[in-house]
């Protein structure tokens, strides 16, 4: 991670950033919603996510980024726009997100189909988690549509577990599918220092 204040979480949530081999984690901003819109109008990525209609259109995307940082702003969400190092003009290229923090956590993902098969999101998920790990919760839920193999390959790597089978809707889909539930368990959660 960057900076002395992400990592002694003295920096607001909106403003974290990571930096990994590869990888330059920021927060979204609005120029970043054109190449949301972009990666996010292939059904082959919008297929495996649960909130995300498709078609997904400009609008959809600059309502994401503000939505992002106004969660960001109350403590409730940390998102970060996965932005590649070597070529930072190329703009944001996938997203990781921690929801839910007043409450039960979840952890999601998604990363343009250009870029699958690189290691590119299990870089960023472990950098994320790390990051999350120094805030007060004792647990963080996850999971993938039954068939996601990639995405649950990454989750078991950061140790997450199965805990069972559940049913959600894909919106880009219009339909129920098979949601293969994962939880990590960080420890009892304790006041940040």
């Amino acid at each position: 991670m960057r900076g002395e204040d992400v990592a002694g979480l003295r920096a607001p949530l909106m403003e974290w950033r990571i930096a990994t081999p590869r990888l330059d984690l920021r927060p979204l901003v609005g120029a970043d919603a054109p190449a949301l819109a972009e990666h996010l109008a292939d059904p082959e990525v919008t297929r495996w996510l649960a909130r995300v209609p498709h078609p997904y259109r400009l609008a959809d995307a600059v309502s994401f980024v503000e939505q992002a940082r106004l969660s960001a702003a109350a403590g409730a969400a940390v998102t970060f726009g996965l932005v590649l190092r070597e070529r930072p003009e190329a703009g944001v290229v996938g997203v990781a997100v921690v929801h839910g923090l007043g409450g039960e956590p979840e952890f999601g993902y998604w990363l343009a189909r250009d870029h699958w098969g690189r290691g590119l999101m299990g870089e960023a998920a472990a950098a994320v988690l790390e990051a999350v790990r120094r805030l007060p919760i004792a647990r963080i839920r996850s999971g993938a549509f039954a068939g996601n193999e990639a995405s649950l390959a990454i989750q078991r790597r950061n140790g997450f577990v199965v805990t069972g089978t559940s049913h959600r809707l894909c919106l880009a889909e219009g339909r129920m599918k098979e949601h293969v539930d994962t939880v990590l368990e960080i420890g009892p959660a304790v006041a940040p220092p």
